[in-house]
């Protein structure tokens, strides 16, 4: 629900949506069944995200991971995901600043979600432009067009 609202807001504040693409601002870190360690693959894939998001600049970065004892998901496993991750991004350079541990158990419908989708961790990543309201199309430094035929 978090990252709902945050995904709407991040939109409301655009002056010129259509203008560009914010793809790859989310990263899915993906855990074993009832395990805290990041695999090797994971972690080769979070480096690569964060190569790309470079061009974004981000600002606030944010982990979400699911609790859920239907899936043996408990709190602790949930912080201890959630601990692995900061942990991990500290070491890259990345500063988490929110950190989320979405309760499942208290939905009152059934959960249709699998395993792999319930052990599943969310970073996303909001770029600077969202605070100073210019995500428009930005002139590339030192470019400048080519002069028309006379």
């Amino acid at each position: 629900m978090k990252r709902f609202i945050c995904l709407v807001a991040l939109v409301v504040q655009l002056p010129n949506v259509g203008a560009m693409s914010f793809g790859g601002l989310e990263h899915d870190i993906h855990f074993a069944k009832n395990s805290s360690q990041i695999s090797a693959e994971e972690v080769r894939s979070l480096v690569d995200w964060k190569i790309k998001t470079v061009q974004f600049g981000g600002i606030d970065y944010a982990v979400f991971v699911k609790k859920d004892d239907r899936f043996q998901i408990t709190l602790k496993l949930a912080e201890r995901r959630r601990d692995a991750i900061v942990s991990l991004m500290s070491t890259l350079g990345i500063q988490v600043t929110d950190t989320d541990i979405e309760d499942l158990n208290l939905r009152h419908k059934p959960s249709r979600l699998t395993q792999e989708e319930i052990s599943t961790a969310v970073i996303s990543v909001q770029p600077p432009c969202t605070k100073t309201h210019d995500c428009g199309p930005q002139p590339i430094p030192g470019w400048k067009p080519p002069e028309s035929n006379k």
